[in-house]
């Protein structure tokens, strides 16, 4: 019986712990996320804003304190005040204060920290408020003549006061002081602020995009900032100019095959054009049915197939409102490349030769592509070594590069340089090459002996790698240190502890017991 009564007094008082106690009211603040939308971080001036800070029990007090430390008051005339609601909780059963801060009609001077508080606890909330810069009079684009200079202008306002900057096709424009191209200047007038961009001795390459940036920074919070552009485009005037200063230029044609001869300046206004046959002292022109004009800044002039030899020089003129260029075509008839003279090594690697092929005259023909090929010399029988026949290169490799689209072909009036690649190192090659274009291909040319250098390697000394053996071993020592027996987990840790408080709490219960 005495133990029956233990355990009635010990359930008695285990009841009484879990719910006999009242539970003490718990203080806690959430406050109402800013979301000022996907594409701003900011609010406009001038619009109704209200924040919610909610508290978690009924008897709660809270209050809202500005960025200045002055308590909001539930003054519904003020443009900024407090008004006080009770909401539902989650589980519907009590209802708790929620405090609104209402901002009638927000300015700049409300961008800041806001606080929500009840007693010890605060939570706070930053309010980023804008009226964000406006462009006034400004032009969208500007054409001035080259030589002379232009100062752009770019007026914007708004609050915080924005400070303006410019920039070029996207780059950053700075003042140089050994440069006087630019001079960037900022003043005040009625409109707000506005800013100088001045370009001196206009060339055609200062045409483009220039952006006027406004930047507005609130002094009340750092991270309370916007950014407003607007662009400006600047032509600059000048008469038609031809890439290549007007030379001559060579165009190709297959026989029985018709060809484009494309004729393009750059010049603005947009400049026109007119096709003329040179005969000589006489210009015979085109009609504008024979020329197709492509993308506006292009004439193509298609010649036939039966064009006759004696008339193979025509003469474009490119025209605006100040000043013409011309340009002269020559069309000659296209040809397969001659045999190239001489293969010469230019730079030798371990796994690539720098070549140069020339031919004996001043190249007359062009060349798209080149066919290598390449064989080592010690893979030949020793009686061919320094004589080779036609039958020795069926056992060559080959490789085809174009001119066109290679990266690391240099042309001259002579020849050109090229690259071999994928070589062994320190072998001697046999090689011979041939160049294409559209009306076929060269001879082969004379074999050459050429060679790639040794391999230079780098190898790791004894010393260095004793050094990362005994590193490494001192790692596995250091790890290995650890007894397995002290790696106790967690759960054995919080198992005997709770077992621990048990029977502490059993033996209290029994000395109460005992005393009563």
């Amino acid at each position: 019986m005495k133990w029956i009564f233990y355990v009635i007094v010990f359930i008695y008082m285990f009841y009484r712990a879990v719910y006999g106690i009242k539970p003490k009211e718990l203080n806690s603040l959430s406050v109402e996320e800013i979301k000022y939308g996907s594409d701003k971080h900011y609010y406009p001036a001038g619009i109704r804003k209200t924040i919610s800070c909610k508290g978690a029990n009924k008897n709660q007090k809270v209050e809202w304190v500005d960025p200045n430390g002055k308590v909001i008051k539930r003054v519904s005339k003020n443009r900024v005040f407090v008004q006080e609601h009770f909401v539902p909780t989650t589980t519907l059963r009590t209802r708790v204060p929620a405090l609104v801060l209402v901002l009638t009609h927000a300015t700049v001077d409300d961008s800041g920290l806001w606080e929500c508080r009840s007693g010890d606890i605060k939570r706070n909330v930053s309010l980023c408020i804008i009226d964000p810069s406006k462009f006034v009079d400004t032009p969208t684009e500007v054409s001035v003549d080259k030589g002379r200079s232009i100062t752009l202008s770019c007026q914007a306002r708004g609050e915080p006061e924005p400070r303006l900057i410019w920039y070029r096709n996207g780059e950053l424009i700075t003042e140089d002081e050994e440069s006087d191209k630019y001079r960037v200047m900022t003043k005040y007038n009625s409109q707000g602020f506005e800013g100088l961009l001045t370009i001196s001795s206009l060339e055609a390459e200062d045409s483009g995009i220039y952006t006027c940036e406004a930047i507005q920074e609130s002094p009340h919070d750092p991270s309370c900032a916007n950014t407003e552009s607007f662009n400006i485009t600047l032509q600059v005037n000048y008469a038609p100019v031809f890439a290549d200063a007007n030379e001559t230029e060579i165009v190709y044609q297959l026989e029985n095959e018709s060809v484009d001869v494309v004729c393009s300046a750059s010049g603005y206004p947009t400049p026109t054009y007119t096709w003329f046959r040179d005969l000589g002292e006489t210009l015979f022109e085109f009609p504008d049915e024979r020329v197709n004009l492509q993308d506006g800044s292009k004439a193509v002039l298609t010649l036939p197939s039966n064009a006759t030899i004696s008339s193979r020089r025509y003469k474009c003129r490119a025209t605006n409102q100040y000043g013409e260029a011309y340009k002269v075509f020559v069309i000659y008839k296209l040809e397969s490349p001659s045999k190239p003279s001489e293969i010469t090594s230019q730079e030798a690697h371990h796994d690539s030769l720098y070549l140069y092929v020339k031919w004996a005259e001043e190249m007359s023909f062009p060349v798209k592509a080149i066919e290598v090929q390449y064989l080592e010399k010690g893979s030949l029988p020793r009686r061919k070594i320094e004589s080779l026949r036609e039958g020795d290169w069926r056992k060559s490799k080959k490789v085809e590069i174009d001119l066109d689209s290679a990266e690391d072909v240099e042309a001259d009036s002579e020849g050109f340089y090229f690259t071999l690649s994928d070589l062994e190192s320190d072998t001697e090659y046999w090689i011979r090459l041939r160049a294409m274009n559209e009306a076929g291909e060269s001879p082969w040319s004379e074999p050459a002996l050429v060679q790639t250098v040794e391999q230079v390697e780098t190898e790791e000394t004894e010393e260095d790698t004793k050094e990362e053996s005994k590193e490494e071993a001192g790692e596995g020592t250091e790890e290995s240190s650890v007894p397995a027996g002290l790696a106790y987990s967690d759960a054995t840790f919080y198992g005997v502890f709770f077992a621990g408080g048990i029977v502490v709490f059993a033996v209290a219960c029994m000395f109460l017991m005992r005393l009563v």
